[in-house]
């Protein structure tokens, strides 16, 4: 800055911004990232393997693209009271990974500010924020399955200490690109930390969506979800999740405004996940998903089970080893079935199940029927237009790494 402009600041001025500029903090530097390639037992790319149906795919040696998020962030201001103000953001990528060279539009994720301890009694340790944001998001690892996902621009409190229990509630809207005159508002109240048991806590949400349509806009239905979360922890180095919902309208889904759906549409949902570390050389996860639902007056129930042990040979080697089976069944329709096997031995930062980075060489074997290939979408892995053709079954081999940090 000028130092002529500077003079002729009032000191007020000048003492601000020297106050600013000592606040300033380095800045935080997060994400994700997963890449590799592979193929297919018939030539060509890697195969993916998923159903029909199914919300979600057993994903170890199951992955066909590079994806990536990057995470900046800091704390921008510290009150001398002890109310923070930290800016977050979160950028993400995909692309498929058939080429050497691949472009890819950016996506912001995140972009929000939380203030922190903004007040005295129960808002000692609560927090409020405005922006976009991943919602406090629950999901099962190795599916990948968000199965409570609430998430966008929105506002909200949260942490709010009501001492049986944290209230949280955050309004979220969800927009239609193509008519701007659509909008849904999915108003979230959530009852965190309720404990029931040793080590064990419930938390109980309730989502309300509301319609905000303009004048001469297309309709949209109202909706609501239920969910009631118990997490088990300090179970053999790990802990067990299950979690029971039930959605009407245009909540009928894992959370958020699902604006094309119809006000009879309705889900039950039982998700259920346990991963365990005990001491010596095993770690894993399983899990079990159960769903009724009804879309537009048809229904299709959904059943998911699989797990993933991992043998640690020592700090860095280990083996992991996946088996997934997921069955859908459509109203009168023949049941789709599909098994997915993977065997990937792993050079990785640690002997932890969740220990990244990690490096993996992957074989993955799948079967499935001729109503999971009659319903696949054309050219998939599992469709009769897909590198398999007519059969039933096929493999892929290939390499991946996988990180957070």
């Amino acid at each position: 800055m000028n130092k002529f402009f500077l003079k002729a600041l009032p000191a007020a001025v000048l003492m601000a911004l020297s106050a600013s500029a000592q606040a300033a903090l380095p800045i935080d530097f997060g994400g994700y990232i997963r890449s590799g390639f592979g193929t297919s037992s018939e030539g060509g790319k890697e195969a993916c393997f998923g159903l029909a149906g199914a919300s979600s795919k057993y994903r170890l040696g199951n992955e066909c693209e590079t994806y990536g998020e990057l995470k900046f962030g800091g704390e921008a201001f510290k009150a001398a009271n002890g109310t923070t103000f930290r800016i977050n953001t979160l950028v993400a990528f995909s692309v498929n990974q058939n080429q050497d060279w691949e472009q890819s539009d950016p996506a912001w994720r995140e972009m929000n500010v939380v203030a922190d301890k903004i007040g005295t009694g129960a808002f000692a340790e609560a927090r409020a924020w405005v922006g976009k944001r991943y919602y406090d998001r629950q999901d099962v690892h190795i599916t990948d399955y968000y199965f409570w996902n609430n998430s966008g621009p929105g506002a909200g409190l949260e942490n709010i200490d009501l001492g049986a229990a944290k209230l949280a509630y955050a309004i979220v809207r969800t927009a239609d690109d193509g008519d701007s005159n659509r909008m849904g508002l999915s108003h979230d109240l959530r009852f965190s930390g309720i404990k029931v048991n040793p080590d064990g806590e419930l938390t109980l949400g309730l989502q309300f969506n509301q319609k905000r349509n303009a004048q001469g806009a297309a309709p949209i239905a109202s909706g609501h979800l239920l969910t009631i979360m118990h997490t088990q922890g300090n179970l053999l180095g790990g802990f067990n999740k299950v979690a029971l919902q039930y959605g009407k309208g245009s909540a009928a889904n894992t959370g958020g405004f699902s604006l094309g759906a119809g006000k009879d549409d309705k889900v039950v949902r039982l998700t259920e996940q346990i991963m365990i570390q005990p001491k010596g050389a095993w770690s894993g996860m399983g899990t079990f998903v159960y769903e009724d639902k009804e879309t537009a007056g048809v229904s299709s129930k959904w059943t998911s089970i699989g797990a993933r042990p991992v043998y640690h040979f020592s700090d860095n080697y280990s083996l992991a080893v996946e088996l997934g089976h997921d069955i859908v069944k459509p109203e009168g329709g023949e049941s789709r079935n599909l098994t997915k096997l993977t065997f990937a031995p792993q050079l990785s930062a640690g002997n932890s199940f969740w220990s990244r980075p990690v490096l993996r060489a992957f074989y993955t074997y799948a079967k499935w029927n001729k109503a999971a290939q009659s319903a696949a979408a054309a050219e998939s892995a599992l469709s009769s237009t897909g590198v398999f053709g007519g059969k039933t079954n096929g493999s892929s081999v290939g390499f991946q790494v996988e990180s957070w940090w």
